[in-house]
């Protein structure tokens, strides 16, 4: 679930908007911030990035780096997030050390989760008042912040059991005490120290 999100509900969401289709958005205030201009500029000339406009560059970036969450995600409850594959030189078969995976996770997971937790103002300022300069029209914000909102669970949760599965077991008082029992007894018949 914590790779869905991104991959099969983003990216397919935002590539519409990377083209310059504004889908489920308002054409004219989308148009503005696509070639990067403020709501209401109108046609002042805005240099992109990398040659592109500076939205498609910006929501090509969110993208890629939603790709890359939804391939972490994928690598918190697939084998490979825990031993390497074969085809990785000269990591090959080797356990994958915890913190590679989950300190991404955990960053990851505390920026969505903050940012989720201004969506219920956003989100009913966006549906009650909807103005002639909000970019995004009320189906664009109904199809959208849920998408962020189960991700924003789903990759925390991935994580969580990430750790669960790879974390070290606890040695217990009772572990070494049975060790300590299992020792052969010195030759004399008395216990050894040690």
């Amino acid at each position: 679930m914590a790779w869905v999100a991104p991959v099969l509900g983003f990216i397919p969401l935002h590539v519409p908007w990377i083209l310059g289709i504004p889908l489920f958005a308002s054409p004219d205030p989308f148009r503005e911030w696509y070639h990067g201009r403020g709501p209401g500029v109108g046609d002042h000339p805005v240099d992109g990035f990398l040659g592109l406009p500076a939205g498609a560059f910006y929501l090509g970036l969110l993208c890629v780096l939603a790709g890359l969450g939804g391939v972490l995600a994928l690598g918190l409850i697939q084998d490979w997030g825990v031993v390497f594959p074969g085809w990785v030189p000269w990591l090959r078969g080797r356990r994958v050390p915890p913190w590679v995976p989950l300190t991404p996770t955990v960053l990851g997971s505390a920026l969505m989760i903050s940012y989720s937790a201004t969506l219920p103002w956003q989100f009913a300022a966006d549906l009650g008042d909807p103005g002639a300069d909000d970019i995004f029209t009320p189906t664009g914000v109904l199809i959208g912040l849920p998408l962020l909102l189960a991700w924003a669970v789903a990759l925390p949760l991935a994580g969580w059991s990430y750790y669960r599965r790879t974390r070290r077991p606890r040695r217990d008082r009772r572990r070494r005490s049975a060790a300590a029992d299992d020792r052969p007894a010195s030759p004399s018949g008395w216990p050894s120290i040690g």
